[in-house]
């Protein structure tokens, strides 16, 4: 599968969070961190690093959890990777917090257990140029919503409850400065979604595109991802 990275834009580093539990996954999650179930012959942590390698990016920290010494040696031959592992469930914006010596300046946050294949140089030069602490890629073509973007803003958030005003859905790539980690970080267990877009209602930049995500929480989109892989001949 190509990427169809362009030099124009030097890509930030990429952070996954990896840490989930996978509950929903059952026997397969049971001895296994969610990011390293095989999807179509490889693990789906191996679909994401090649497609971000495609976009040129070349720097991964990768957040994990449950199961996460089953990463150790764990290597990719064009990013450089490295593990920063929760003592305890953190969730994602505790995963964050605990990594925080480990983030650059600015980088692209994306879900372990999500197959995005964006065009990632139009995603960080919207976000370069609006100036925005914090870039949402946001879909317009999705089952169900959960945010209202207005005039390039993402103005309300609620992953709970589907509001009749709302006219998009979080597509799972996002570009972040540190700054907004550094602003709302604390110890302990917390959610980066639930805690920061809506603090941050108004300010956080909507960059449009409606490329297909796939997210492989469940057995039966598991079997639409491979599925997916499959006919791109990923």
């Amino acid at each position: 599968m190509q990427g169809g990275a362009s030099d124009s834009v030097v890509m930030p580093q990429v952070v996954i969070l990896a840490g989930g539990l996978g509950t929903r996954l059952g026997e397969l999650t049971q001895k296994m961190p969610k990011s390293l179930v095989e999807v179509y012959d490889k693990p789906i942590i191996e679909h994401i690093l090649e497609w971000i390698s495609g976009q040129g990016c070349h720097r991964a920290l990768i957040l994990t959890g449950h199961l996460g010494e089953q990463f150790k040696d764990y290597t990719h031959p064009s990013v450089s990777l490295t593990f920063v592992q929760e003592d305890q469930p953190l969730g994602t914006g505790g995963a964050l917090w605990n990594a925080v010596d480990f983030l650059e300046q600015e980088f692209i946050l994306l879900w372990g257990d999500d197959f995005h294949p964006i065009n990632y140089q139009k995603l960080v030069s919207r976000h370069r140029e609006d100036g925005n602490l914090m870039t949402m890629t946001v879909t317009e073509s999705h089952e169900s919503m959960n945010l209202r973007h207005m005039d390039g803003k993402v103005m309300h958030y609620d992953k709970h409850q589907d509001s009749p005003d709302f006219n998009g859905y979080e597509a799972g790539t996002s570009v972040v400065n540190k700054r907004v980690v550094l602003l709302f970080g604390r110890d302990g267990k917390w959610s980066w979604e639930e805690t920061v877009y809506p603090k941050m209602s108004g300010k956080i930049g909507a960059h449009l595109d409606d490329t297909k995500f796939w997210d492989m929480g469940t057995p039966e989109r598991l079997s639409k991802l491979t599925e997916f892989l499959k006919s791109e001949g990923a």
